[in-house]
């Protein structure tokens, strides 16, 4: 068919495409380059300088000199060593403690000082001994640097390519002169020399360590490196700085952004805005008269775009030529709706007037009291619950859900509420009709609908409830003085699908001023605008608020529950929820006492 539009040369997608594909690459080779630079900056002129900085300070003014290699002396000795073996295996580092208590310090030794040991107390002698230097190089010295620098400071030694632990606040005395793991990173170095801040992963961790040696005396020879005093950097500093490179960055990429969406906003103004708002007051002239729609007000613009808005005209066009001539088609279309609406307005009446609504159900029968209620999520609804006489001591109480949504399921569920109620008044067990039932559902169940039910008969004289469960919600029981609770009961298949499933049932002893609370999955899989569902524990806390009101006040309280939790989302499914309280045998002094 002709339609009178143009060749297409290039359209409006593709302008718009064209557009964003050179903004989003100027915006991404600024931020690359951004990215670079700042990264750079902070790796190379942070992390690698602090850890020299850090360590060249430590090592030139924080050690006092001779400290070092005095205790690489004493602890590089086979004295020493056998001390350490009978800690490890006593796994008490007090040995080591006693044994270094009984050493000099350095400065006693050499005769820098000379203290009147009689006069000081037990604390005091410990400064002049070995063990002292070691506290104070630990907890002093390299301490005092680990909390102003906020790394890890230690003091290590190399002999033959091995590194030794010397001195570390976060190890015990019996790591003193043992052997460090080997770090491939550092197998270029086999003596005490430099190392440059180095990033390598140890033990699925990632450091940044420097190390820096410590020039004392040794062996008749000054300033030689004895040791290393090394830092550890963690590179978890690294991710934080990361992040907040990102903040910085994200604030440049909002103001660089703007920029863009403001020339982006001027080019589609000029490119789409005009013609579409052209469009727009054209298009609305196009209205509906008292006769009805006319030729005379089909859209006619000035309109040559070659691209999707010169399309749109032309479709709107089209649009409005096929509503004037569809004009009669949709006045019936109307009149057609208005005629199904009522005949599922009067379907709605007549499944709820086929449901027992007079309460209370039975005013005469002071054993019991009965509420029940049914809201359907669309007009006719799937569920259904029933309650009738079997006999004068026999009350049988239902509740049901069809697998389906409206008419289909309202009349499958009539069907199958007719099928029970004449079976149940034919005599026999819980079990022996739901069975009898669940093969006349199967043989007429052509469209294979399915219903989950909960049918239960309560013997008023004795408060003995018998029930089968096939495939519906757990029951919700109250004894009295107790708090309602969900029963856990034994559940069947369901009905309509297993022609020889025979069913199984249960009983429960209702003690005067028990209540029985039994609902469709409607309730709990009710949701809200979140789209979290009310489930059975906040049914069971909403009976629980007044456990010992009426059946009809407890429903009310879960209505209000429910309405609260779900507030404006739409009900999805069926709401059918029924209550009944046993007050005990009726025909008694006892019964009349309690009424």
């Amino acid at each position: 068919m002709k339609t009178g539009r143009k060749a297409r040369w290039i359209g409006l997608e593709i302008k718009l495409n064209i557009m964003l594909i050179v903004c989003i690459l100027v915006f991404a080779l600024g931020f690359l380059r951004i990215t670079y630079m700042v990264y750079c900056r902070k790796v190379d002129n942070f992390y690698f300088t602090k850890g020299e900085h850090v360590v060249r300070d430590i090592a030139a003014y924080h050690l006092p000199y001779g400290y070092t290699s005095y205790l690489r002396k004493m602890t590089d000795t086979d004295e020493f060593r056998q001390v350490r073996d009978r800690a490890v295996e006593a796994n008490d580092e007090q040995i080591i403690r006693d044994w270094m208590l009984e050493q000099p310090s350095y400065n006693y030794l050499v005769g820098y000082v000379d203290p009147d040991f009689s006069r000081m107390t037990e604390e005091e002698k410990e400064l002049y001994t070995l063990y002292g230097d070691y506290d104070f190089l630990v907890n002093t010295e390299l301490g005092y640097s680990e909390e102003i620098f906020n790394v890890d400071v230690y003091i290590q030694y190399v002999v033959d390519g091995v590194t030794y632990n010397l001195a570390d606040s976060d190890m015990s005395l019996m790591d003193i002169g043992t052997a460090e793991e080997r770090v491939e990173a550092f197998a270029q170095y086999t003596g005490n020399d430099r190392i440059p801040s180095t990033i390598y992963q140890f033990r699925d961790n990632w450091l940044c360590t420097t190390c820096e040696p410590i020039l004392e005396e040794w062996e008749g020879t000054e300033d030689v490196p004895v040791a290393q005093v090394c830092v550890d950097i963690d590179m978890n500093d690294v991710i934080k700085e990361r992040h907040w490179f990102l903040v910085r960055s994200a604030a440049f990429i909002t103001v660089f952004t703007l920029a863009m969406m403001a020339i982006a906003l001027l080019l589609i103004r000029k490119l789409t805005t005009k013609p579409l708002k052209q469009l727009a007051a054209g298009a609305a002239t196009f209205k509906m008269r008292d006769e009805g729609f006319s030729k005379e007000d089909v859209i006619e613009l000035p309109i040559r775009s070659n691209d999707e808005i010169g399309d749109l005209y032309h479709e709107i066009k089209l649009m409005q030529d096929r509503i004037v001539n569809n004009a009669d088609k949709l006045t019936h279309a109307i009149a057609e709706r208005e005629r199904v609406n009522t005949e599922l307005d009067m379907a709605a009446h007549i499944q709820s007037s086929a449901l027992p609504e007079q309460f209370p159900a039975f005013p005469d029968r002071p054993e019991f009291d009965l509420r029940a209620s049914m809201n359907p999520a669309k007009v006719v609804g799937g569920d259904f619950y029933d309650y009738f006489l079997v006999d004068d001591d026999h009350l049988a109480l239902v509740i049901a859900d069809v697998s389906d949504k409206g008419v289909p399921a309202a009349l499958f569920m009539m069907s199958a509420r007719s099928i029970l109620h004449y079976r149940a008044g034919m005599g026999g067990t819980p079990a022996e009709i739901m069975t009898s039932v669940n093969r006349q559902l199967c043989r007429d169940n052509p469209l294979m609908m399915f219903v989950t039910v909960w049918f239960s008969i309560l013997e008023l004289s004795t408060g003995r409830l018998t029930c089968v469960n096939a495939g519906h919600e757990y029951p919700i029981i109250r004894q009295p003085g107790n708090a309602f609770s969900a029963f856990l009961d034994n559940h069947d298949v369901v009905m309509g699908i297993m022609e020889e499933m025979t069913y199984s049932e249960y009983e429960i002893g209702l003690e005067p001023g028990s209540k029985v609370f039994v609902y469709t999955d409607g309730l709990a899989e009710a949701k809200n605008v979140q789209g979290k569902q009310f489930e059975m524990k906040r049914i069971v806390e909403a009976l629980n608020i007044a456990p010992d009101s009426s059946p009809g006040e407890l429903l009310d309280n879960v209505h209000r529950a429910v309405d609260a939790f779900v507030g404006g989302a739409e009900q999805f499914d069926d709401l059918t929820m029924l209550c009944i309280e046993y007050k005990g045998p009726g025909k008694t002094e006892a019964a009349a006492a309690w009424q």
